[in-house]
């Protein structure tokens, strides 16, 4: 029992005889225990964990038809009872107390305490358990249980609580008394569950006319109906003697009344029907026949007296029935008396389908089976896989009404294969067998045809499912499908070529062993050699040579590399001969042995000039069989050539142009960037084509921008200045005396024009620098106190960055630093022109953070010293005080074309204007001038890169 059960396990654990199912071993006093509340089988904490994993992570099979995923479950070792959540806490025996500390004085693994658990034996008991915390199921209660009445309640008991019966109630054989539904009588069973039911007493009754009498149940009467008639004597004459019978019908017997009429002659024909205490009219009666057979006419136009009585005539008149048949039509007979004949109205009637119609004679009836047509059905079934062919099919039409609302109400994302069965017509069920190959590739399915996949195949096998070198197995049974399982012992299979195999894991059939990897020697495709170092798995080997085997066409050679097999056939090369009547190539496909044709003209290109060679032109041959000589003709000379050999007579460039509209260094700054470069000058010729507006303001922007503006006003022959300070300054621009119209041709149609012949970016710096001594780095001299290598390199990366050019750092000494480019594909004069393109930006940048004393142009030979230096570079003598005074508001002014002026601050807010173009000499004497050291440094670079300028342009001047 029970009892002996959990004395059992409390006495074997104790004594560390009980066993754990997962891992053999004992379960201990101090071990952490699960036990299932379904055989009550004790194990280890983690070893029930490990057993429930695995469970979980093995896949199930859902039933079929099931919808959805099944859920995973894993089962007990011991009575395979399922169940979905892992154990995870170790607890007493009633689970009150988690990690219970035992005591030697209680039970293993008891907290106790008084278990308190539902008792379920017997069912429904309101007890608890009170007996201490223990292992295994509750003993059967043993209280008293509850005060129980009987079924009618009339009675009460009270038992042991075990034999109680709380399902069933119990009974105490008296008569039960209710009233039953009828009303009449009361209930004669004993006392009973649940309701009295029907009431089963029989009883005596008539039917509704009287004629028949019979025995029945009270519970089948039907309604009761009130009858009475008088029984008269044999001469139908009524008198007092005659006596009223009166009685109440219960149900119709169905026979004919035959109670005879008033007139004595006709009887009633109707069914069992509630009888009246007079008898009723007869339907033959004058008074009740008024008209002929067919109602149309009053028996007052017929005869010339009356009937006299319901035996006499009717007389019939002389007009078509139109009484409706059964069919729905109306009778065509003259009026006559009794039922009407058959119809005999052609009509025509529509098929099953509804698509032939046939002409034949009325049916007779409202609900004849329509006729068939030899049409075949085409609406597909339910399944999605069959159409009906069943010759005219009733349900075509609702099958096409059933799609065509379909289509109209499915979302545009719906998927037409994953539509549902709801609302097919019976017609269109598909009842064949599915038949189809189930996912364990052997069996069929054996459900009705259906949409979507086959369920799970059901079939199992009883023999063990092995891998291929037999170590690992699958004990039965084995669900159909199942694949064999995977083996971790070497793979047992020998080698095609041989050799040693890989060492691997047994694998399934399906899978290849790995690839022989030995290194062999195989002959190529073609044959012509012998190739060494080939893996053993690879079947065929090119050796990549050309094959060089001439084609069946014999003009041609194989141009396929290394192949096995038989040669491109046929020939599908260009043929390549030379034309007889041009003498260029054939690029026809090849059509040996026949001729070339020449019937299409030659697609060869050919360049024509005229005498002198000004004019050039680029034709096609167009040469044919019937026209050989094509396309070729004599360019003759024109007015441009002869001005071209008049201009090489004279010693003159025959390419030269006239004076640009814009300098090279306008169009550059536009290519820099043509987006916001056209938007400016938009702005100037808008400027330009108003007389009234004299003078245009521009918003505030950096210096390279206000470049652009003083450029671009010089080529326009406006005036512009710089105002206000840094960074609130903008440019003015205002009409000069000498300010004619705006140049013709807009910047995008010049630097479209000049972009072919543009030289590199580069090469264009050449020309406006002037060079010095050779240059290929920069030395820093004097470098700051405390200053790191990492400092540095961030300070200088901004102005470093505006170069192409990458530099290398190197200390050079204690006090220098060497900034060397990098290889590039940049050449030598290209190199230069950067480095000096980017002195003055970092002459600045130095000066100004303070990091050294000088920076200059230095010439570093392959031996790494240096070996030139730039003399000409400018002092900085005051970099290492206070932070420098700034410089005063500078203005560029351009009056004239080629023009420049400078304002410069001598103190304070005063300016003063350089205006006008400086001459050579002037310029070679402030060369010659000794450089004293000025405090304002970014006043004297601007001012060396002026004259810089301002000497390129009078030497290309003079060019």
């Amino acid at each position: 029992g029970p009892a002996d059960l959990a004395t059992r396990i409390h006495r074997e654990i104790s004594n560390g005889t009980y066993e754990c199912m997962v891992c053999y071993a004992s379960v201990h006093r101090k071990s952490k225990v699960w036990n299932c509340k379904c055989c009550w089988a004790v194990f280890h904490l983690n070893c029930i964990k490990k057993w429930g994993k695995q469970g979980l992570q093995q896949e199930s099979r859902a039933p079929v038809g099931a919808d959805g995923e099944p859920t995973r479950t894993w089962r007990c070792p011991a009575c395979n009872n399922p169940s979905a959540e892992l154990p995870d806490l170790y607890t007493c025996w009633c689970g009150k107390e988690s990690q219970p500390e035992g005591a030697r004085y209680l039970p293993p693994h008891s907290c106790g305490q008084t278990c308190g658990k539902q008792l379920t034996n017997p069912k429904k008991c309101p007890h608890s358990c009170t007996a201490q915390c223990h292992a295994g199921p509750c003993a059967p209660c043993n209280a008293m249980g509850p005060v129980m009445t009987c079924f009618c309640g009339r009675a009460s008991q009270q038992k042991r609580c075990a034999d109680t019966n709380y399902d069933g109630g119990f009974s105490c054989g008296q008569i039960c008394g209710e009233l039953m539904p009828c009303g009449e009588h009361t209930c004669s069973r004993p006392c009973h569950p649940l309701l009295c039911g029907d009431c089963e007493v029989l009883e005596l009754v008539k039917c509704y006319c009287g004629n028949e009498i019979k025995e029945m149940q009270c519970c089948n009467k039907e309604n009761p109906k009130e009858s009475m008639r008088l029984d008269v004597n044999s001469d139908n004459e009524y008198s007092d003697d005659d006596e009223l019978d009166e009685w109440t019908g219960y149900y119709e017997c169905r026979k004919v009344c035959d109670r005879p009429f008033a007139c004595g002659i006709h009887r009633c024909r109707k069914t069992c029907h509630p009888q009246d205490i007079e008898e009723g009219k007869c339907p033959c009666d004058p008074s009740v026949i008024t008209h002929c057979p067919c109602g149309k006419t009053p028996l007052t136009e017929l005869l010339s007296e009356p009937r006299p009585n319901c035996e006499a005539p009717i007389p019939s008149c002389s007009k078509v029935c139109n009484k409706i048949l059964p069919c729905g039509h109306l009778c065509t007979e003259t009026c006559h008396d009794g039922e009407c004949g058959a119809c005999l109205k052609v009509v025509e009637l529509p098929c099953r389908c509804g698509k032939t119609i046939n002409t034949t004679l009325c049916p007779q009836t409202a609900d004849y089976q329509p006729p068939h047509c030899m049409r075949n059905c085409r609406a597909g079934l339910n399944c999605g896989r069959h159409e009906c062919g069943e010759k005219c099919c009733s349900g075509e039409a609702k099958a096409q009404e059933r799609l065509a609302a379909r289509r109209k109400m499915r979302p545009l994302a719906s998927t037409p294969g994953l539509q549902t069965d709801d609302g097919v017509e019976p017609e269109h069920i598909c009842t064949r067998p599915c038949e189809r190959l189930l996912k364990c590739g052997i069996h069929h399915c054996s459900m009705l045809c259906h949409r979507g996949p086959c369920g799970t195949c059901l079939e199992a096998s009883f023999d063990e499912l092995t891998c291929h070198c037999g170590e690992t197995s699958i004990q039965p049974p084995v669900p159909c499908g199942t694949k064999p399982p995977r083996c971790h012992f070497p793979c047992t299979r020998p080698t095609a070529c041989g050799h040693p195999p890989v060492q691997h894991e047994c694998h399934p059939d399906e899978e290849h062993c790995p690839k022989c990897p030995y290194l062999t020697e195989k002959l190529c495709k073609c044959g012509k050699k012998r190739i060494t170092a080939v893996p053993c798995w690879r079947d065929s080997v090119s050796c990549g040579t050309i094959c060089g085997k001439r084609l069946s066409c014999g003009s041609h050679l194989c141009r396929t590399p290394c192949h096995d097999g038989e040669c491109e056939e046929p020939c599908k090369q260009k043929c390549g001969k030379p034309k007889p009547s041009c003498g260029h190539p054939c690029i026809d496909a090849c059509h040996a042995p026949f001729q070339c044709s020449e019937d299409k003209p030659c697609q060869e290109k050919l360049k024509l000039s005229c005498a002198c060679g000004g004019i050039k032109q680029e034709v096609k041959c167009g040469a044919t069989k019937a026209k050989p000589s094509g396309n070729q003709k004599e360019v003759p000379c024109t007015d441009a050539c002869r001005s071209r050999r008049l201009a090489m007579a004279l010693d003159l460039d025959p390419e030269r142009e006239g004076t640009p509209a814009y300098s090279d260094e306008t169009i550059a700054t536009y290519n820099r960037d043509p987006k916001w470069a056209t938007a400016i000058e938009a702005k100037f010729r808008a400027f330009a084509s108003k007389e009234d507006q004299k003078r245009l303001q521009f918003a505030p922007m950096r210096a390279p921008l206000r470049q652009f503006l003083h450029l671009l006003s010089a080529d326009y022959g406006l005036d512009s200045e710089s105002q206000d300070p840094e960074p609130y300054r903008s440019v003015v621009v205002r009409k000069s005396a000498n300010f004619v119209v705006a140049p013709r041709k807009t910047l995008a149609e010049v630097a479209g024009a000049k972009a072919p012949a543009a030289a590199p970016a580069a090469l264009q710096q050449l020309k406006k620098i002037v060079r010095g001594n050779a240059a290929n780095a920069f030395v820093l001299k004097g470098i700051r106190v405390g200053l790191l290598a990492a400092e540095l390199e961030k300070e200088l990366s901004p102005t470093l960055k505006e170069s192409q050019l990458r530099f290398d750092m190197s200390w050079y000494g204690d006090e220098d630093v060497l900034l060397k480019p990098r290889a590039s594909s940049l050449a030598v004069e290209q190199m230069e022109a950067e480095l000096h393109a980017l002195s003055t930006k970092l002459k600045r940048a130095v000066a100004a953070k303070g990091l050294a004393d000088t920076a200059e142009l230095c010439w570093v030979g392959a031996d790494g010293r240096i070996a030139n230096r730039d003399g000409a570079g400018w002092s900085v003598a005051n970099s290492r005080k206070a932070v420098p005074p700034s410089p005063a508001p500078c203005t560029w002014m351009m009056p004239s074309r080629n023009g420049f002026e400078v304002f410069s601050g001598a103190g304070g807010d005063s300016t003063a204007t350089i205006a006008g173009q400086k001459s050579r000499e002037n310029l070679k004497k402030e060369k010659e001038k000794e450089k004293e050291v000025v405090d304002s440094w970014e006043m004297e670079a601007d001012t060396e890169e002026l004259q810089e300028q301002q000497q390129l342009l009078q030497q290309e001047k003079q060019e």
